[in-house]
């Protein structure tokens, strides 16, 4: 089996590190995983393992016939049979099934707004849909959205996954009271809300100045960012938040905090939930995608955009610490049982048996 990922950037996100992901973990399942980036690089090409083969198109515009002709050479150098096309690179990757029939398509929805599917952009997808031989979606929302709405014969919900721990940096020092450091990696763009998260935690040093923030994440949204950052300056913080930008091997250093926050309003299935129970943090996220299915019962859930329940719940976890090392220790079993690779990766090649054949 000879498969492709195509994505249209490396730069840090959800999709483009699952691609990534999926690249490295097929790398000794299958005959040749590829992978290929059609319109930027970026830092996760740090991630991708030497022997897999890389292409990238710098695409330049939506229909650059010199960069399919790229690609088109390297899917025939490599026999590729299958395309896994990851969020917006479905566009390229139909378009080059149009003019290189035999190739298999799968979609791979990773579409983070799910709570506010009425509003996506269907303008090309819906009509270029017919060429999908399958999709597969993130959570259950996308799943139902794209057996009703693009009408898809195969299709599966395929969790995400995250790679194996790295063993941990011993270098890294962060500020803060063990116990009480508090950490959400998050791209900074507004779906994320980190406002939201900054305002709570105010609140959380009126009642213990022991606390401490500790974000990571890229600046996806200058303005956004420049927004927050600033933010951060702020008297009542008073050195209490401190952002370390964009980070390949979180793994390593999660571990050193205790509580995992993600206060977005709106999520698939976010890798940073999978990060903070492999990393054995305790956790509290808003109920959006499936952050609710994955912390049922192994975490704290309150609604998105509610500041009182975001700052309840971390102080519960003081109030009550064994509550929060149950949450941690049953939250880290249920993502190595649930969400490693080998289950997701078993799925996915059987959906490839069934493109295929």
């Amino acid at each position: 089996m000879r498969v492709l990922q195509l994505i249209d950037s490396l730069e840090v996100g959800g999709a483009e590190r699952m691609a990534v992901n999926y690249a490295n973990s097929l790398m000794n399942k299958i005959e040749v995983s590829a992978l290929c980036t059609t319109r930027a690089e970026g830092d996760l090409k740090n991630l991708v393992q030497p022997d897999i083969p890389y292409l990238f198109l710098n695409k330049k515009h939506t229909l650059d016939l010199f960069a399919f002709l790229r690609l088109r050479r390297f899917v025939k150098n490599h026999n590729i049979q299958i395309i896994q096309a990851h969020g917006s690179s479905y566009f390229t990757a139909v378009f080059l099934k149009i003019i290189t029939p035999a190739l298999k398509v799968v979609w791979h929805d990773h579409y983070g707004n799910s709570e506010y599917l009425k509003e996506r952009n269907t303008a090309f997808l819906k009509p270029l849909s017919r060429y999908f031989d399958a999709v597969i979606s993130v959570n259950d929302i996308l799943s139902r959205w794209s057996n009703e709405y693009l009408n898809i014969e195969k299709h599966i919900f395929l969790k995400n996954f995250i790679a194996d721990a790295l063993p941990l940096n011993h270098d890294f020092n962060p500020k803060g009271i063990k116990g009480k450091r508090l950490v959400c990696v998050a791209n900074l763009r507004p779906q994320k809300n980190h406002t939201l998260l900054l305002k709570a935690f105010e609140e959380v040093l009126k009642k213990d100045d022991e606390y401490t923030l500790h974000l990571f994440g890229s600046k996806v949204d200058l303005v956004y960012s420049q927004m927050i950052l600033s933010n951060l300056k702020a008297p009542h913080f008073n050195g209490k938040v401190f952002y370390y930008g964009t980070h390949l091997k979180l793994s390593a250093v999660l571990p050193y905090f205790d509580i995992g926050v993600l206060a977005s309003h709106s999520e698939g299935l976010p890798l940073a939930l999978l990060e903070y129970g492999q990393a054995g943090l305790a956790v509290v996220a808003t109920d959006v995608g499936d952050c609710a299915k994955v912390l049922d019962g192994c975490g704290q859930v309150i609604q998105p955009g509610n500041i009182d329940s975001l700052v309840a719940a971390i102080l519960k976890y003081a109030e009550e610490p064994e509550l929060r090392l149950k949450y941690a220790t049953l939250l880290k079993e249920r993502i190595n049982n649930e969400y490693s690779y080998q289950a997701q990766v078993n799925q996915l090649l059987y959906l490839y048996e069934h493109v295929i054949h």
